[in-house]
C-alpha cells in the first residue's frame, strides 16, 4: 500500500473509531446511569452471575478466524463465505448447549430465576453470529463509518427500550433485553448499510489456513474471556448478588473509558500495522508514537476518574452505590495500564507470531490464578488487588518478546510512559485529598475536584513539557486536521 494511502486509512480510521466509542460510551453511560438509579444492586448482581457463559460462548463463535482474514491481504469470496457459516453453526450449538446447561448454571448459584435469564440473553450468541464478517471486512478496510452508526444505533434504540422497560417494572429484564435488542439493532444496521452477502460455498483449506493463524487467538480469546468474568462467579457464588451487583457497575464503569481507549488503539493500529509488518524499523517507530500518545490519555483519564470516585458515584448514581467506590478506584488503576497489552499484542499478531501471544497469555493466567484463590479465600478486598496485580504484572510478561521481535525491549518501553503516570498520579492523589481534608456536600465537592484535576495535569504537562500533551493540544486546536494526525502517528 502506498504511504499516502496507509496514511489516509490511518486518519480516517481513528477520527471514525474515536467517534464511535464517543457516541457509544456516552450513551452507554448515560443509560446506565438512569438504569442504575431505576433497579437494585442485586438485579445487576442476577446478569453478571450468567456473563461468563455468554462471554465465552462469544468467543468460540469468533474462533479467532476473523483476526487471520485481517491479517490475510488478498481474501476471496470463498474465505468469507466459509468463514461465516462455520461463525454461524458455531453460535447455534453454543445457544443449544447453554439452553440445556440453564438448570446447571441456576443450581450452582442457588437461584432458578436464572433458568430462563440465561436462556434469553443466550439469544445474542446466535444475532452476533450473522454480522462477525461484515465487522471484519469493514475492520480491513478501516472503514468504522458504517461501524459507527450500527453500534450508536444499537446502544440508542436499545438503552431507550431498557428506560422503558424498567420504568414498567421489568426489573432484571430490562437488562436482558437490553443487550438482545443492542445486538439486534446493530446486526439490522450492517446487513442493510454493508452489502456483503455470503455464498453457499465452503473451502476446507480456506478453513485450515485460517484455524492454523485463529487457534492460538480461540485459546487466547477462551482464557482472556474466562479469567475476566471469573472474579463474577466467585463474588456470586461465594458472596452475594448485591456483592456482585457492586462489581459490575464499578467493572462496567471504570472498563467503559479504558475499553473506549483501548479499542480505538486496537481498531486502528492492528490494521493499519499488519500493512508495515515486514519493517521492523517502522513497527517500533509507530508503537513507541502510539505508547505516548494513547498512555498519557489512558493515564490522565483513569487516575482522575479514581480521584473524584467517591462524589461521583454518590451523586450520579445514588448513595445506594456507594460501597462500590473502593472497588471503582482500584479497577480504574488496573485497566490504566490495559493499552500496553494491546499494543503489544497487535506486535505479536502482525509478525504472525500468535504462538508467543498465547505463550505469554499462559503465563499471564498461570500468575492470576493463584491471586483468585487468595481473594475467593480471604476476600473480596484481596480479590481485587488481586486484579490489579495481575493487569499491572501481566503488561510485563505480553511485552518480553516485543524485543525479539522489533528490538523494543520491556525496560525501554516502562521509561517511555512512566514519565506520564506521574503527570496524571500526582494531579490525582492532591485532588482526591481534597475529600479527606474538608468536610463539604458531594455535589460542591464533585464541582471541586472536576475543576482542580485537569488544571493540575495541564500545569504539570506544561512545566514537564509533555510532548504528548502539545501533540494532542496541537489536533484540538486544529480541529482534528490530517497534518496533525499525521504528526502525532508519525506515519512516514
Amino acid at each position: 500500500m502506498a504511504e499516502s494511502e496507509l496514511r489516509r486509512k490511518t486518519v480516517k480510521g481513528f477520527f471514525w473509531s474515536s467517534l464511535e466509542s464517543l457516541l457509544s460510551q456516552g450513551q452507554g453511560i448515560i443509560f446506565g446511569i438512569f438504569l442504575a438509579r431505576m433497579l437494585s444492586p442485586d438485579e445487576f448482581g442476577l446478569v453478571g452471575m450468567i456473563t461468563i457463559f455468554i462471554s465465552v460462548s462469544q468467543v468460540f463463535v469468533d474462533s479467532g478466524l476473523s483476526q487471520s482474514l485481517i491479517r490475510k491481504q488478498n481474501c476471496t469470496t470463498v474465505d468469507y463465505s466459509t468463514v461465516f457459516w462455520v461463525n454461524l453453526i458455531i453460535g447455534i450449538v453454543c445457544y443449544v448447549i447453554i439452553w440445556l446447561s440453564a438448570p446447571l448454571i441456576a443450581d450452582f448459584y442457588g437461584n432458578m430465576q436464572l433458568v430462563s435469564l440465561t436462556r434469553v440473553t443466550s439469544i445474542s450468541i446466535i444475532i452476533g453470529s450473522f454480522t462477525l464478517i461484515q465487522q471484519t471486512i469493514l475492520t480491513k478496510d478501516v472503514d468504522f463509518k458504517t461501524l459507527t452508526k450500527s453500534s450508536t444505533t444499537g446502544t440508542f434504540v436499545s438503552g431507550v427500550s431498557s428506560l422503558i422497560l424498567a420504568y414498567y417494572g421489568f426489573g432484571v429484564w430490562s437488562l436482558v433485553w437490553r443487550s438482545i435488542i443492542n445486538q439486534a439493532v446493530r446486526t439490522a444496521v450492517l446487513w442493510g448499510q454493508h452489502r456483503w452477502k455470503p455464498v453457499f460455498s465452503y473451502s476446507i483449506p480456506s478453513l485450515k489456513e485460517h484455524f492454523k493463524f485463529g487457534s492460538n487467538i480461540l485459546i487466547i480469546s477462551l482464557m482472556a474471556a474466562f479469567y475476566k468474568n471469573l472474579s463474577n462467579l466467585i463474588i456470586g457464588k461465594i458472596y452475594s448478588e448485591r456483592i456482585l451487583g457492586y462489581y459490575t457497575n464499578a467493572d462496567q464503569y471504570s472498563m467503559m473509558p479504558s475499553s473506549a481507549i483501548t479499542a480505538i488503539t486496537n481498531k486502528v493500529t492492528y490494521p493499519v500495522l499488519a500493512e508495515i509488518q515486514n519493517d521492523n524499523l517502522k513497527l517500533k517507530a509507530n508503537a513507541n508514537k502510539i505508547i505516548t500518545n494513547v498512555m498519557y490519555v489512558s493515564f490522565v483519564v483513569m487516575f482522575g476518574l479514581a480521584a473524584i470516585a467517591e462524589p461521583l458515584i454518590g451523586v450520579i448514581l445514588g448513595e445506594k452505590w456507594l460501597p462500590s467506590v473502593m472497588i471503582f478506584q482500584a479497577l480504574c488503576i488496573a485497566y490504566s495500564i490495559s493499552p500496553m497489552h494491546v499494543i503489544n499484542q497487535n506486535i505479536m499478531k502482525v509478525k504472525g507470531r500468535t504462538d508467543l501471544f498465547l505463550r505469554t497469555e499462559i503465563a499471564k493466567y498461570l500468575i492470576f490464578t493463584p491471586l483468585l484463590i487468595l481473594g475467593a479465600v480471604f476476600g473480596i478486598t484481596i480479590l481485587i488487588a488481586g486484579i490489579v496485580l495481575f493487569y499491572w504484572t501481566g503488561f510485563i510478561v505480553g511485552a518480553l518478546y516485543s524485543k525479539r521481535l522489533i528490538g523494543y525491549p520491556v525496560f525501554r518501553q516502562f521509561l517511555d510512559f512512566l514519565p506520564l503516570s506521574g503527570v496524571a498520579f500526582v494531579p490525582a492523589i492532591i485532588t482526591w485529598s481534597i475529600g479527606i481534608v474538608f468536610t463539604i456536600s458531594p455535589v460542591i465537592l464533585l464541582i471541586i475536584q472536576f475543576i482542580t484535576y485537569p488544571c493540575l495535569v495541564v500545569a504539570l504537562s506544561y512545566i514537564f513539557r509533555v510532548p504528548a500533551f502539545f501533540e494532542i493540544k496541537d489536533i484540538l486546536t486544529n480541529k482534528l486536521t490530517v497534518a496533525n494526525f499525521l504528526k502525532t502517528f508519525n506515519l512516514n
